[in-house]
């Protein structure tokens, strides 16, 4: 593997522990290892053993192809994706407060 895959991989790690709102500490112990370990993997200085990455994509819920395959959908340029913004944006306010109360009770169901 090369080292750009390497980072790419990291990176992927990074914004998706971002996105959920993980510190790299929380995000080190939620998994099972330590936290020197963990930002070496996200600096892409490391690839994990096959058993963190297991551990890594059930603790930050991503598939393991789309992450180290890199074949994670573009969000930004999706039409699916594009269509949903929009109608976003379409949506008054208590529309939009409905639809977060049903995504949080869906986040809830798939804990």
């Amino acid at each position: 593997m090369e080292r750009s895959d390497i980072k790419r991989i990291g990176q992927i790690l990074k914004d998706r522990r971002l996105q959920l709102g993980y510190t790299q500490e929380f995000a080190a112990e939620k998994v099972g290892i330590s936290y020197s370990y963990y930002t070496k993997i996200e600096r892409g200085e490391q690839l994990p053993s096959l058993e963190v990455c297991l551990h890594i994509a059930k603790t930050f819920r991503l598939s393991l192809d789309s992450w180290l395959l890199n074949t994670l959908p573009d969000l930004k340029t999706a039409p699916e994706m594009a269509a949903l913004f929009q109608y976003l944006k379409e949506m008054d306010s208590k529309s939009i407060h409905e639809v977060e109360l049903l995504l949080q009770k869906a986040a809830l169901l798939a804990k």
